[in-house]
């Protein structure tokens, strides 16, 4: 990955639109919790924004890859994605990974990737500090534990080593905003991957992060309950679900009305899962899915009509509002 200086870094990054002012949506959920949605900055436009609001939903997410920051049309993107949601006054979580390879995969010296490590610790530190008016959170990176997500060799043995240097640059940092990591693919529990991964750099920067994000799909409520308790005694800190969702299309068992059912359950149970954040996985369909599932998850469709399922989340943010049990 061609590596920025950290002061080209600044001007580049300074270069984004600064944020509008806003006044905070209305959580409608219950005090201690926000429920999103998940956006993608290609598709999202102010009319998905204001739906957003109108429907309840307290905050979106979306993504940014930092190692497109030095192209002007990728800046711009990603200006416009904040600017919208602040017209619609919609708080962002953001997510910030790379999507091109840290270091060259056959090195075996950590330096290299310490090195990157503080260069995406600089990116983190300078998109808080610019947008700190509309972050909900920062959360570092998306799905490392699997191949697809990680672009730089052996996951085991590159990632502590290249979060050792995220988190001293963070460390250093003057925090205005929180911290999450690190968006796996299943919950951080056991001795699994994430779980593994997750205790490799908290035992060296035990203050990195905030709370520990992953994403939740196919478990039960209970199975949410026992990762947030395991997660809380074994780094007592908070779990967030960055990611949760269920496809209307792509086998057997998926349509629209299982989909929107599905989802009323999900809402139903949100009270009483541990979680202070949940980022419900997505508002558009995604056009560009490798498969008819990956292409179905959204609330609307890709041309942007209506499907069953925004109008369970609708009634959901109504009856809370309302303060219907």
């Amino acid at each position: 990955m061609h590596s920025l200086p950290i002061r080209t870094l600044a001007l580049i990054l300074a270069a984004l639109a600064s944020p509008m002012p806003f006044a905070a949506v209305a959580d409608t959920t219950p005090q201690t919790q926000r429920v999103g949605v998940q956006v993608k900055i290609e598709t999202l436009t102010p009319q998905d924004a204001d739906a957003i609001a109108r429907s309840g939903f307290s905050f979106v997410r979306f993504g940014i890859w930092t190692n497109q920051l030095d192209d002007a049309a990728y800046r711009r993107r990603v200006a416009s994605a904040f600017d919208v949601a602040a017209r619609a006054k919609v708080p962002v979580l953001l997510t910030m990974r790379s999507t091109a390879p840290l270091v060259d995969e056959a090195t075996r010296d950590t330096a290299p990737m310490i090195s990157a490590g503080k260069r995406f610790g600089a990116q983190v530190t300078q998109i808080a500090r610019q947008y700190a008016s509309q972050l909900v959170g920062i959360e570092l990176w998306n799905e490392p534990d699997l191949s697809r997500y990680w672009p730089t060799g052996d996951i085991a043995r590159t990632f502590p080593a290249f979060m050792q240097g995220v988190c001293s640059g963070l460390k250093a940092a003057s925090r205005t905003v929180p911290i999450y990591g690190f968006g796996f693919s299943r919950a951080p529990v056991g001795n699994n991957l994430p779980s593994r991964l997750t205790q490799s750099v908290l035992t060296t920067s035990p203050h990195c992060i905030d709370a520990i994000s992953y994403h939740a799909y196919g478990m039960t409520p209970p199975e949410i309950r026992n990762a947030a308790d395991d997660i809380g005694s074994k780094y007592a800190m908070p779990a967030v679900i960055t990611e949760w969702g269920v496809p209307s299309d792509g086998s057997a068992t998926s349509n629209a009305t299982l989909q929107a059912s599905r989802i009323r359950s999900f809402l139903a149970s949100i009270r009483s899962l541990d979680a202070s954040l949940i980022s419900v996985y997505e508002w558009k369909d995604t056009a560009s899915g490798r498969t008819a599932r990956e292409r179905s998850f959204g609330l609307v469709d890709a041309t942007g009509a209506e499907k069953p399922a925004l109008h369970t989340v609708r009634d959901y943010f109504g009856a809370a509002a309302s303060g219907t049990p």
